[in-house]
């Protein structure tokens, strides 16, 4: 479909700056490709298109990197047969083929011992947290908020500190992301999903299992976090750097995800015990899960945490590791189950 130059801008503007940027790069590099076989990359059809895409598989692509490619250049080709490239019925059953004679292999995420966390975030180096060390505090905060929020690290980059998008409540801390902040999946529902985190055993206490317990509130640990920032802050943005040569800036996805696996090795430390390794169907050699995390999406090391028995912080902020349901995180379950 021919359209007018500035309904095009409108329409790419309906995706995401990123998504932009990379459709740009991808239709790029289809575009040298297409020079190179004397083909308008406008005008090549769904047969030359297919050989880029073998093209690109040749030089080793996932499957998954060959997808986007496609969406790239579907995103500025006219189409073919009254069909978008992407949509093609030609080019769907070359992706199907393509999963059978490559088939994605996907490693496991090794396990991880929610309990043994959450234990020793109870105590030193984590506690008290008035006077922790601030690369202690952010990684608790960080895990804390991960763990009982399940949402993406995109999304928890995205949060800010300050009213109307922290506000702390008697029972509860609610969560909003930046404005602009558009998420993977762009609806109004997507896009006005707060996160509410209910307190975990308030004060008073009866006893000091009680006490130790509030020590993993998320609504204190934040309350902490945003006030011994706060002098160093050039950002509201939640998540800052505490390294002295950007101590206040804000930090990125990446090193959000590097706190969170930083803190549960951290924990596997001072309890000394190992951290698990990955074995798959015995033909592979054991792997560091140390090394193996800091390859995993943080959505998928949330959910590879395991336990033995149930901890009342499990159950109070409905970490299923079953069946993990966005809308039911942060819910205060009505009965507590000790470990």
């Amino acid at each position: 479909m021919a359209c007018s130059d500035p309904v095009r801008r409108v329409l790419l503007e309906s995706r995401k700056p990123s998504t932009r940027l990379t459709y740009e790069a991808k239709w790029k590099r289809f575009s040298l490709w297409c020079a190179q076989q004397h083909i308008s990359p406008h005008l090549a059809s769904v047969p030359s298109i297919l050989d880029y895409v073998l093209h690109l598989k040749d030089n080793h692509l996932a499957l998954g990197s060959l997808k986007v490619h496609l969406a790239a250049i579907s995103a500025f080709h006219p189409g073919s047969e009254g069909h978008s490239i992407f949509a093609h019925p030609v080019v769907r059953r070359f992706l199907k083929g393509l999963e059978k004679v490559h088939p994605s292999i996907k490693p496991p995420v090794p396990a991880w011992d929610l309990n043994l966390v959450l234990s020793r975030l109870t105590g030193p180096p984590f506690e008290p947290l008035a006077s922790c060390s601030l690369l202690y505090l952010s990684w608790k905060v960080a895990f804390l908020v991960a763990i009982t929020s399940a949402r993406r690290v995109s999304e928890l980059k995205a949060l800010l500190c300050d009213p109307p998008y922290t506000i702390f409540h008697k029972d509860k801390v609610q969560l909003r992301p930046h404005p602009s902040f558009l998420p993977k999946v762009v609806s109004p529902f997507h896009m006005s999903q707060d996160i509410f985190l209910p307190v975990f055993f308030p004060k008073p206490h009866a006893n000091s299992k009680e006490q130790r317990l509030h020590s993993l509130d998320v609504r204190r640990a934040l309350a902490f976090y945003i006030e011994r920032t706060r002098p160093f802050r050039k950002t509201s943005q939640l998540f800052v750097a505490i390294a002295e040569r950007s101590k206040g800036a804000p930090v990125s996805s990446q090193r959000i995800s590097s706190w969170i696996t930083a803190c549960i090795r951290a924990c596997y430390d001072l309890a000394r015990a190992p951290m698990p390794a990955v074995t798959a169907h015995s033909t592979r050699a054991q792997a560091s899960s140390a090394a193996f995390l800091a390859n995993v999406p943080l959505q998928e090391i949330c959910r590879a945490a395991t336990w033995a028995s149930v901890h009342t912080f499990t159950t109070h902020y409905a970490i299923n590791r079953h069946s993990r349901n966005d809308a039911a995180f942060g819910r205060a379950i009505l009965q507590a189950v000790f470990p």
